[in-house]
This record gives structure tokens, C-alpha cells and sequence, in this order.
């Protein structure tokens, strides 16, 4: 995605979003040695680590669309119930919760490539024994190391893109791992097709792991020597309060991800059993909430640096809500045609708060927070899907847009909240978050 040559227009802001910004970041900037000797930054070290980073996250997308869809081969080749996918889902998420929490404290001890490389490392572990797994408790083993290895990765990317870079990598960044969840069902459907061979997507991935982890190692320096951007590095830490600001972040995350999950995994079945929809026709609909999530970070990785980053969410949030509101009250029956437009409001939550977390917290606590933010991620993705099945046992699927509704405005009032706090957290002769140190 990244060009080889300068563009005579701009045609194309989408190809030219990380290339436009490493020349903004990297024509003025220089680091100190140890010497006294200034030494310039080399862009092209900064442009590789961007993208092994883009090919990390279609890789990171890769198994969570194979996994659903080797699922009922997996299941029948152990003798397990379909219960038992809640605890791969388990498995995946403690091991995912844990390593990024740790992720801030590793990064900030022995730096973005190193862990970068190691976690990559143990993902790829993760893989390789769930590939071979000669038993379920042994799948379940790969599949909490795979976890592991990809919080850490998510985490220290996240983070290092948040300091170095601006909103068009970032929504570039959660594209590439849309691409990957795209293409995940389309890498297993071979297999699963010619004899229920679960394994082999699974193989796959692993062997692009591998690759992934000689790449990450050659562009260490890269990762390790990026400067801070402009913005982030005039923005100090909030003069108080910053706890309280954190704290709504986290829940915000959580929040977040939750109502993505909801609206993306909940909506087939709401369909088929509750609004009569063939199952061609929900894919179809479904598939659309996906593209929309996937085509809006592209937008955003394109037309990113254009807006502000706080209207551009209170105006996506309005969105989320007003279609969330027409697919649960389905005028004339077309409320599920709201999907896609959900999906392209969500798009750019994610990437621009995360985005925006070293200019509200401050460069030296973001790495730490942004590791949090990720765990609570994992949190809300286990969490309220699973409230929504448990009122559906006894109210049925249709109360999962209800549940939509409800935390999207809880989504919109906390961002209220972290909007007041980084008001109050100011005092008059203090900095704003985002604006230069006087």
C-alpha cells in the first residue's frame, strides 16, 4: 500500500496517508546519540516498520475469520458440544487480557521491537501448536498462547503508532486488520471443503507468521528510533485528574467493542429467527456491517488529518445511534439495511480514540494506557455479547438491539465525560491537551 514514488496530485490520499506523513515527521527531526553528534532519522526505516505493521494486522485478522469458520470441524474432530467454543473464546481472551496489560511496562523496559518480536514470536507458537494439536485441552493450550502473543502485539503496535503517528496510519492500521478478518472465512473454506482439513488455515497462518517474525527483526531500529509526533510530544499530562481520565477510557473501550460485537455477531440470528430473512440474505446484510467497518478506516486512513478528531466522533457516535435505533424499530421492514451504516460510524471510533490517547494522557503514560485500553477491549468483547445471550434465553434475539441501544448511549455520555475531564484537567496557565508547552 505504501508507494515507491511521490504522486504528481492528490488523487489518491489513501496510498499516500503513511508516506505524506514519515515526510512531515521526519524532514525536521533528529535524535540525540550518545555522542553530541546529532544524527539524522532515516525515513525508510520508519516507512518499513509501517508497513510490517500493516502485515501484522491482516495476519492478526487471519484466525479470528478462520476460527468461526472451521469451528464445526474442529468441534467434531475432538467430540466436543458447541459449548465448548465459549471456552476457546475464553482461552483466547485471558491470554489476550493479560499479555496487554503487561504491554505498557515491557515496551517502555526493553522497547517496541524487541517486544514487538518476541510476542510475534509466541503467536506464532500459539499457531503452530494449535495446527498439530493432538487433543482438545491442547488446542485450548495453542489457543491461550495465541492470545498471549497477539494482545502483546495489538498492544505495543497500538501504542507505538499512537506515539509516532497520526490518525490516517492508525485508521490504515485497523483496515489492514478488517482486510485480514475478510479474508480469514475465504483461506478456510478450501480446506474445509476438501475433507474438513480445520488444520490447515491454521498452517498457513503459521507459515506467515514466520515470515513476519525475520521481517519484524530487520526493522528493530525502526520501531526502536521512530520520534514522538508533533503533537503528542506538546502535549504534557494532564495537570490532574488523569486517573479519572484514564479510568473513562478504559470503560469507553470496553464499551465500544462490545457494541461491535454485538451488532456484528448477533445480527444473523436476530434475523433469520426473529425478522423471517433467509440465511443468504442475513450473510448478505451482516457482511455489509463488515465491509462498512472495513471501508470506513480506509476512509479515515485517507481523509484522516482533514477534521478534527473529536467531531468527527461525536458525529459517528450521532450515527451509531440513530442506526441503531432504525434497525431495532425496522420501519417497513428495511431496518437491517442500517447495517452497513453502522458499520462505517463505528469505523473510526476505535482507531481515533486510541489515536488520541498520547495527546490526552501524555507521551510518557500512553503506552501503559494504551495496553489497559486494549485489555478492556478484550473485556467488553467477552462480556456483553455474552449478557445479550443470556436475556436471550429467556426474552429471545430480539433484545440484543434493545442492549445496542442502551450501551451506545452510555457510549456517547462517557465520551461527554472524557471530553469534560480534559476541560477540568487544564487549569488557566496550564497546557490544553494537544497544543505546544508555553
Amino acid at each position: 500500500m505504501m508507494p515507491r514514488h511521490k504522486p504528481r496530485s492528490n488523487s489518491f490520499p489513501l496510498l499516500e496517508a503513511a508516506s505524506r506523513a514519515f515526510a512531515r515527521q521526519t524532514s525536521t527531526v533528529s535524535i540525540e546519540p550518545q555522542s553530541s553528534e546529532p544524527r539524522t532519522v532515516n525515513p525508510r526505516l520508519f516507512r518499513r516498520a509501517l508497513l510490517v505493521s500493516f502485515a501484522l494486522y491482516v495476519t492478526l485478522g487471519l484466525p479470528d475469520g478462520v476460527l468461526g469458520t472451521v469451528w464445526p470441524s474442529l468441534r467434531d474432530d475432538f467430540g466436543r458440544a458447541d459449548s465448548s467454543f465459549g471456552l476457546l473464546i475464553l482461552c483466547s481472551a485471558v491470554g489476550y487480557t493479560g499479555s496487554s496489560i503487561g504491554a505498557g511496562h515491557l515496551t517502555q523496559r526493553y522497547g517496541t521491537g524487541v517486544v514487538f518480536r518476541n510476542a510475534s514470536f509466541a503467536a506464532v507458537f500459539g499457531l503452530a501448536l494449535l495446527s498439530v494439536a493432538p487433543t482438545w485441552w491442547t488446542s485450548m493450550v495453542g489457543i491461550l498462547i495465541l492470545g498471549a502473543g497477539w494482545g502483546l502485539c495489538d498492544a505495543s503496535v497500538n501504542a507505538w503508532v499512537a506515539l509516532t503517528q497520526g490518525p490516517r496510519e492508525m485508521g490504515l492500521l485497523h483496515a489492514a486488520y478488517g482486510v485480514g478478518a475478510l479474508l480469514g472465512p475465504l483461506l478456510a473454506t478450501p480446506f474445509i471443503a476438501n475433507g474438513n482439513l480445520w488444520r490447515g488455515p491454521f498452517m498457513v497462518i503459521c507459515g506467515l507468521g514466520v515470515v513476519l517474525v525475520v521481517v519484524i527483526a530487520t526493522a528493530r531500529q525502526g520501531f526502536d528510533t521512530a520520534p514522538v509526533s508533533g503533537e503528542v510530544a506538546g502535549s504534557p499530562a494532564p495537570a490532574h485528574g488523569s486517573r479519572q481520565l484514564l479510568g473513562l477510557l478504559i470503560v469507553w473501550f470496553s464499551i465500544y467493542v462490545g457494541i461491535e460485537v454485538i451488532v456484528g455477531q448477533w445480527s444473523f440470528t436476530l434475523l433469520t429467527e426473529s425478522r423471517d430473512y433467509s440465511n443468504v440474505e442475513a450473510a448478505t446484510l451482516v457482511t455489509g456491517f463488515w465491509c462498512g467497518l472495513t471501508l470506513g478506516r480506509f476512509l479515515l486512513a485517507g481523509f484522516g488529518d482533514r477534521f478534527s478528531p473529536e467531531r468527527v466522533l461525536a458525529v459517528a457516535i450521532g450515527v451509531t445511534v440513530f442506526g441503531v435505533v432504525f434497525f431495532w424499530a425496522d420501519p417497513a421492514g428495511v431496518g437491517a439495511f442500517a447495517l452497513p451504516v453502522i458499520g462505517l460510524s463505528l469505523a473510526s471510533m476505535f482507531p481515533l480514540v486510541m489515536g488520541r490517547t498520547a495527546v490526552y494522557l501524555g507521551e510518557a503514560r500512553a503506552a501503559r494506557a494504551v495496553g489497559y485500553q486494549i485489555a478492556a477491549s478484550s473485556v467488553g468483547f467477552v462480556i456483553l455479547p455474552a449478557f445479550v445471550g443470556v436475556l436471550a434465553d429467556y426474552h429471545g434475539v430480539g433484545v440484543a438491539l434493545p442492549v445496542a441501544f442502551t450501551a451506545t448511549c452510555v457510549l456517547a455520555l462517557l465520551w461527554l465525560l472524557i471530553q469534560l475531564q480534559l476541560t477540568r484537567s487544564t487549569q488557566p496557565g496550564s497546557t490544553q491537551p494537544g497544543s505546544t508547552h508555553p
